[in-house]
């Protein structure tokens, strides 16, 4: 039996807090694109394309999205 990866995605939070609201997703990724070293190497990016912003990093979870992971820069 294969392991499966459970989805991840990149946000922009809305205001100036790391739990705040979801105010967009940036990325997303599920199936075979579900890899941590691809998410902990698109934040620190994202971050830089929304400078000030905080950016996210989210897996599905059974009680909804968990964020595990944010960047500003």
């Amino acid at each position: 039996m294969s392991e499966q990866r459970v989805p991840r995605r990149i946000v922009l939070v809305a205001g100036d807090a790391n739990d705040g609201a979801v105010e967009k997703v940036l990325r997303e990724y599920a199936g075979a694109e579900v890899s941590g070293v691809k998410l902990h190497a698109d934040l620190p990016a994202l971050a830089a394309a929304n400078p000030g912003r905080i950016v996210a990093g989210e897996w599905l979870g059974p009680l909804g999205w968990m964020r595990f992971a944010w960047c500003r820069r």
